[in-house]
């Protein structure tokens, strides 16, 4: 019987330093991009005046003024939460909108999932608004 050599497999080649380094110098400027880009997205969109405008025992209506800056529709994510006189959130959501190019409009949203319902009597206490940034790390 004959005998037949084989190649091994699979076959390992180590890394050159020079394309470590590169790979190592490529993730670094990926990491700086993102962060420069969020904190410009933050600038060129501003949220104004965020105020009760109804609620209920089972939903409350926010209003605010969302401003785009820049010279591009823009989509930024929003996470609007509303908190009771103690501090305990009553509810949140995360939801997406589309600010047009260089205007500034007055928007509302109904927050209709709330934690708990209202008691008769209470009224919410404090909310915030704001612009979901993306994170790499």
């Amino acid at each position: 019987m004959p005998i037949v050599d084989r190649m091994e497999f699979p076959r390992k080649y180590k890394l050159k330093d020079t394309l470590v380094l590169l790979v190592i110098l490529a993730a670094g400027f990926g990491i700086w991009y993102n962060s420069y880009s969020q904190k410009a997205l933050a600038r060129r969109v501003v949220i104004h005046s965020v105020s009760f405008e109804e609620y209920d025992a089972n939903f409350i209506r926010l209003g605010y003024e969302i401003e785009n800056k820049g010279k591009r529709d823009q989509e930024v994510k929003l996470l609007a939460k509303v908190y009771d006189a103690e501090g305990e959130e009553l509810a949140s959501l995360l939801f997406a909108y589309t600010a047009k190019a260089q205007t500034r409009e007055h928007r509302s949203k109904v927050l209709d999932r709330l934690v708990r319902p209202l008691k008769p009597d209470e009224k919410p206490h404090r909310a915030t608004l704001e612009i979901l940034r993306r994170k790499v790390i």
